[in-house]
């Protein structure tokens, strides 16, 4: 979940950003950028790195250069994978609804078409959440996750009263004709933008739905966080965490839910030294 219902519009106008060493840009780059098919989409993913590999994963309506800053850290220590999940970014759609299940599917064969046997999965928001589900349905291909900013459930234990009632009555044709050329415009499948516009508002509205069993039999290594004015509630956070038999927590001081952007330094030491210590090293 990283947005209010706003976020979807913008998301599609975030600027391409260069990091400093360069010209690169994260998401939009054909030197790192390859295509795979996946059931019954092509995922749109870019490598960077080498070592260990380690999946990153965007929030929903967002796109690779999400996290351009953890890319350029993150590969000097690991193969990175950035991937557009499906119908987001240079990833295309189908006619199938949206779930977190089929997009972990997605990855899983991602993973598979890369000869990647077993990754360390990072995912931010929604990516959270498919990381969620990869470590449940696909446990042999997670190694350790870190699951930022997610949810296990749609309703008002984790989500604000408020951001529920804006999905719940939002749509693409609901949006002022102004905001309905943006997102047009900056989408690189036209065609389909309200059509993703309103799939990518029910997946969060309606998924996911973990139960508390089904999360405690999730064994791999998790480092779930979030910041302290996220806005996914905190209690709810913490129940993840307490449901989670292997798990670590961070909740991110003066931090709300895009502290992968607003507070990169911190946010990334503390995912390295999780990802890079030995299992079971708790000092």
């Amino acid at each position: 979940m990283f947005r209010s219902l706003l976020y979807v519009s913008l998301a599609f106008l975030t600027p391409l950003s260069a990091d400093g060493q360069g010209a690169i840009i994260y998401g939009a780059n054909p030197q790192a950028g390859h295509y795979v098919r996946v059931n019954d989409i092509r995922v749109y993913y870019e490598v960077y790195g080498s070592g260990r590999p380690l999946l990153l994963m965007h929030g929903n309506g967002g796109w690779i250069n999400d996290l351009r800053n953890q890319i350029p850290e993150f590969a000097k220590y690991f193969k990175v994978i950035a991937v557009d999940s499906r119908a987001q970014g240079l990833s295309t759609d189908s006619d199938r609804e949206l779930s977190f299940s089929l997009m972990a599917s997605d990855m899983a064969q991602l993973l598979d078409s890369l000869s990647v046997d077993s990754a360390y999965v990072l995912g931010w928001s929604d990516g959270g959440i498919v990381g969620l589900e990869l470590a449940f349905k696909y446990p042999r291909k997670v190694a350790k996750l870190v699951a930022v900013g997610a949810n296990f459930l749609p309703d008002s234990t984790a989500l604000p009263a408020g951001m529920i009632h804006e999905m719940e009555t939002s749509s693409f044709a609901r949006l002022d004709s102004a905001t309905q050329r943006d997102i047009i415009s900056h989408s690189h499948f036209p065609e389909r933008a309200g059509l993703i516009y309103d799939k990518l508002n029910r997946l969060d509205l309606l998924h996911p739905h973990f139960t508390l069993e089904q999360l405690h039999s999730i064994k791999v290594p998790t480092l779930v966080m979030a910041g302290d004015h996220d806005i996914i509630i905190d209690t709810h956070t913490l129940n993840l965490f307490h449901a989670l038999p292997d798990a670590q927590l961070c909740i991110m001081p003066g931090a709300n839910h895009g502290f992968l952007l607003g507070k990169p330094a911190i946010a990334n030491e503390i995912i390295k030294s999780f990802l890079l210590a030995p299992h079971g090293d708790m000092k």
